[in-house]
């Protein structure tokens, strides 16, 4: 298929003959030319000057297409989602709208794009950090502020951070005022419909041999 490396497999070598046979020999090494060649051949692929475009790694891409409101004001709520575009090794986790998890370990970059909205004309912020399997990683909160009814504006996270296979995260989020929200809309001409919130998660490198100690 194009774009991908042919799969290489152990060859399946001839049983050896009692006494040496050239044509023995010549099978045998017929053989381990092939595969050393297709070995070489996927080895000079991947390792080549485009050789990213092989690499399958880990990613994700989720996204609500539906307002997000906070019922409660100073009260937190993990942000969710209702749409999957991508999930190689990176789902939305059975059972939740919220927790992104992984089944491959390593360092992970996510990045999150939400469109704040509010409704009247009284200042308010919002307040965005980052928790893992339930627990709040330190120092990682962002707040934003926003005033005036009607008015939009853009909320951008982008972070690394370490997961072992089968751990997830989520982003939670408070609003200072139950009159903010993340808000959408469907496609209105000129322009497709805007989501509330967008997560892009991409692998980045396998788990140090020490994990980090989040502050």
């Amino acid at each position: 298929m194009a774009g991908q490396i042919q799969s290489v497999e152990p060859p399946a070598l001839p049983l050896g003959t009692n006494e040496y046979e050239r044509p023995y020999q010549d099978q045998l090494n017929n053989i381990h030319r092939l595969f050393y060649n297709r070995l070489t051949n996927a080895m000079n692929a991947v390792l080549g000057d485009a050789g990213g475009q092989y690499v399958d790694c880990p990613n994700g891409l989720f996204f609500n297409t539906a307002a997000q409101t906070f019922a409660l004001a100073n009260t937190a709520y993990p942000i969710v989602y209702n749409q999957t575009y991508l999930d190689n090794a990176v789902a939305i986790q059975s059972g939740s709208t919220s927790r992104i998890e992984v089944t491959v370990g390593g360092i992970y970059n996510f990045q999150y794009s939400g469109q704040l909205e509010s409704t009247n004309n009284s200042s308010k912020d919002f307040f965005l950090w980052i928790r893992r399997d339930g627990t709040n990683i330190g120092y990682s909160t962002r707040a934003y502020s926003i005033s005036g009814s009607g008015t939009y504006r853009p909320v951008s996270f982008s972070f690394d951070i370490d997961l072992q296979a089968g751990q997830y995260i989520e982003l939670m989020a408070s609003a200072s005022d139950t009159t903010l929200n993340l808000g959408a809309s469907s496609a209105v001409s000129p322009h497709p419909g805007i989501p509330s919130s967008v997560m892009t998660v991409n692998y980045i490198s396998p788990l140090p041999t020490t994990l980090p100690t989040p502050p």
